[in-house]
This record gives structure tokens, C-alpha cells and sequence, in this order.
């Protein structure tokens, strides 16, 4: 999926598309107990037909966990979840906010938090609001940034609170589109 990304924005209906894709993959992972902890495009492969497979469990975990070894951060820094950032506990919302950076990122061809290091970048995850996707391009709906931003929460409970939900919201959406 990287690939797709460096390209530039995909469609609405395409990114909509690759991330409910995803979710469906994260859900069956979440059902068994297993939180991903490192979506990102580089851990998604897409074939030629389109169809997505997540990759690379090797930092997934069982459950709720700690993110930190040895007093550092596991993850990537542009796709942590503010708790990852704060090396706390992290359950499947986590990896639901990892999937809406993905998903603003395949709207607007950008991460909404970049900086000169991971710190930085780490450290606004904590703090700061991303603009709605809408605000780079203005073919996204609406109701497409409110699912974009309700991913993004910085609180966990703010957020989806498991892959169905998100997924049926992005149906939604989907639906609407004309």
C-alpha cells in the first residue's frame, strides 16, 4: 500500500474500499485477541486485483499491553495512537486510530502529524486536532471526515470502539457517495 500512497490521494471510493478491507482483517485479528500495534501502509500488500492482506504481527500481542521494551516505543511514528505515544496500555482502538491515519493518508496523499522526529511527530499525536481531510481536498464528504476524525480521537473511548463500528459507518458513507 505503500506504493499506492507515494502515488498521491486515491479515490474516495478507493480509500474507503482499502481501509474497510483492512478492518475486516483487524476485526478477525481483534476477535482472537490480537492487537496489530504497527498498521501503516508499509504492512499492507495489495494485489493485482485490489484486495489487501495486513502483514507483519511480529509486534502484535494478545490483549491489552504495554507498548514498551525496554523503555522504548514500539511502532511507527507517524501511525501511534496517542496511548502508543505515551507508551501506555493499548487495546484494538489503537490500532483503529493507526487504520484513520492510513485512511487520511489515502484521502490526501499526507499523514495529518509530521515533524523532524519521531518525538515530535509522537508528541503531536497527544496534542493536536488534525484538520479534516475535506480541508486538503474538497470531493471528501462530510461524513467521511467525521469518521476520519472520530478514528483520531485522542481518547480511546472517543474513538470506535471496535472494527464493526467503523466499518458500518464507512458503509454508510460508501452508500451515500454518488
Amino acid at each position: 500500500l505503500k506504493d499506492v500512497v507515494r502515488r498521491g490521494p486515491t479515490s474516495v471510493r478507493t480509500a474507503i474500499g482499502y481501509v474497510r478491507q483492512a478492518l475486516a482483517a483487524l476485526r478477525l485479528g481483534h476477535r482472537r485477541g490480537l492487537v496489530h500495534r504497527d498498521i501503516k501502509p508499509h504492512n499492507v500488500l495489495v494485489d493485482t486485483e485490489g484486495g489487501l492482506k495486513v502483514t507483519d504481527f511480529g509486534i502484535a500481542r494478545s490483549g491489552a499491553s504495554q507498548v514498551t521494551e525496554a523503555g522504548s516505543i514500539i511502532g511507527t511514528a507517524q501511525y501511534l495512537s496517542p496511548e502508543q505515544a505515551k507508551g501506555g496500555a493499548i487495546d484494538p482502538r489503537s490500532d483503529l486510530y493507526s487504520l484513520g491515519i492510513l485512511l487520511y493518508e489515502l484521502l490526501t496523499g499526507r499523514v495529518p502529524f509530521s515533524g523532524s522526529t519521531p518525538l515530535e511527530i509522537a508528541m503531536k499525536h497527544l496534542s493536536e486536532i488534525p484538520v479534516p481531510p475535506s480541508e486538503h481536498r474538497t470531493d471528501i464528504p462530510s461524513d467521511l471526515d467525521k469518521v476520519v476524525l472520530r478514528a483520531l480521537a485522542k481518547d480511546p473511548d472517543d474513538r470506535f470502539q471496535n472494527a464493526q463500528d467503523m466499518d458500518a459507518d464507512l458503509a454508510r458513507v460508501e452508500r451515500g457517495l454518488a
